[in-house]
């Protein structure tokens, strides 16, 4: 043992490379015996955790992503990928560069979490956002109505013209909500750094807790698989090293799936470029006038406006040392079941949503800095104006009062009545530094009035304003039932 050199394991061969990758030929464990042997691993075992000189790539195995690189290295024991997942590759590869990022995306949400309480409903085409004789839109299809050409967005009649015989559901957003909260729980004893995009999908960021498993891979099914079981519902997973590989990756991997992207500028070069989020139908019309179809032809053509398409997708992982909130802004908004032109029901779809947003914002423990108001007549034209609040806040008060000039502005366009009504918060922040003279008593009013909702029901207090939706919607304990209530964040 004299002159041992420290921290080389037991066991492992100092020879020369006739003995690379092997253990000591006096000391061979059953584990390299059965490699020898070119037996494969049975399913549930791992290989034992030992160091060994990794061969390299020109020993790849076949079907693996360590094959046909260069630079990659792998294990000797590789074997391949689990079920349900896809993208290639091995267990106990070693890339050069880790994934960090997970992106995750509950299936047609709001229809499956309909299926699952109706298990009837299963494999029909559902739709979910309203009755096909109602105004209003389609907030989620199932996959069996998706075949038809519906998607989020889409009229309900027009919808019920592509798909007549599509099951339809109003939907119970008050429970979307609840599964939604358990959803993010589940990432987050994960992973301290998890991003909320929407209600049904989210990044997390794995590059700081890939210690937890062998693998950043199996770490990331051991993600899904936990969220799947706790939600009961079907979720797609994508990982990549960025924000816009994982999301790629979670789209390649609908439904049900998880998917790894090896090699994201050449999985990226090959897409056309109307599957890169953030760029919209107006703009690839654009594209595909100047001979551009897909992303290496914007890169080869229009250097500086390939640049301006992915600027900020380029850096790797999720950025550190921002205290910035999961979303940017949070809305609510309802399509009315006939259109109104009282100016008296209009204040109570406004006050109503406000006190959603309020509330919302207190429970996330957030402060809004600008308000912004939506109105869309009976013509389909659709307007919208903003204005920053005295100081970031989640004051009720301090909300109705910025909103409702805007709302009086945007009526003054139009004779018309109105067939929509929104409102949105903005520029979001989890601290602020106001001066000392500043009154805080309508927060903490409204915070009174936030735990009380919060203990016996949203309908427990409500503003005199909103007493008129009585008389157009149903009510329940977590407060009135909108014909097309939005959860957009």
């Amino acid at each position: 043992m004299v002159g041992r050199k420290r921290g080389r394991h037991r066991g492992l061969s100092r020879a020369g490379p006739e003995h690379e990758g092997r253990l000591h030929p006096g000391r061979r464990s059953g584990a390299d015996q059965a490699r020898r042997a070119g037996r494969p691993w049975p399913d549930g075992d791992s290989p034992p955790r030992r160091r060994f000189h990794y061969p390299q790539a020109a020993e790849t195995h076949p079907g693996c992503l360590c094959a046909g690189s260069g630079k990659s290295r792998i294990r000797p024991h590789c074997r391949p990928l689990p079920a349900g997942g896809s993208g290639g590759g091995c267990f106990a590869q070693v890339p050069v560069k880790t994934p960090a990022v997970l992106h995750l995306d509950i299936d047609a949400f709001f229809a499956a979490v309909e299926e699952t309480l109706d298990p009837s409903l299963r494999g029909k085409p559902l739709i979910v956002g309203g009755l096909a004789h109602e105004r209003g839109v389609v907030c989620t299809a199932s996959y069996a109505a998706r075949r038809f050409g519906v998607h989020s967005g889409m009229a309900l009649r027009t919808a019920a013209k592509k798909c007549p015989q599509a099951v339809f559901r109003r939907g119970r957003f008050h429970l979307y909500s609840r599964i939604s909260r358990q959803f993010f729980a589940c990432l987050r004893r994960f992973s301290p750094r998890v991003e909320e995009v929407s209600v049904d999908e989210a990044y997390v960021d794995v590059g700081g807790s890939r210690y937890l498993c062998a693998s950043v891979y199996e770490l990331a099914a051991r993600i899904k698989a936990a969220a799947e079981r706790e939600t009961g519902l079907k979720i797609s997973a994508g990982l990549g090293f960025t924000r816009l590989g994982a999301k790629l990756a979670c789209e390649a991997a609908k439904p049900g799936g998880l998917f790894w992207l090896h090699d994201e500028a050449e999985f990226i070069s090959q897409l056309t470029l109307d599957k890169i989020p953030g760029v919209g139908p107006r703009t690839y019309f654009v594209l595909q006038g100047l001979g551009v179809r897909r992303g290496r032809e914007l890169k080869e053509k229009y250097l500086a406006l390939w640049k301006k398409v992915f600027a900020g997708h380029g850096s790797g992982g999720m950025e550190r040392g921002r205290p910035e909130p999961a979303s940017k802004s949070f809305s609510r908004e309802t399509t009315f079941p006939e259109d109104i032109r009282d100016q008296g029901l209009l204040y109570s779809h406004l006050a109503y949503l406000l006190d959603r947003l309020a509330v919302h914002l207190l429970g996330e423990k957030l402060f809004a800095g600008r308000v912004e108001v939506k109105v869309r007549f009976s013509d389909f034209s659709t307007f919208s104006q903003r204005a920053a609040l005295p100081f970031p806040t989640y004051s009720y008060f301090h909300l109705w009062q910025s909103a409702l000039p805007l709302l009086h502005s945007l009526l003054a366009k139009k004779d018309l009545s109105l067939r929509l009504v929104g409102v949105k918060v903005e520029n979001l922040q989890a601290g602020r530094d106001i001066l000392p003279f500043f009154s805080l008593r309508d927060e903490q009013m409204t915070a009174g009035i936030g735990s009380v909702k919060a203990r016996f029901g949203f309908s427990a207090l409500r503003s005199a304003r909103s007493l008129l939706l009585d008389d157009l919607y149903p009510l329940e304990r977590e407060g009135t039932v909108l014909k097309t209530a939005s959860l957009t964040k």
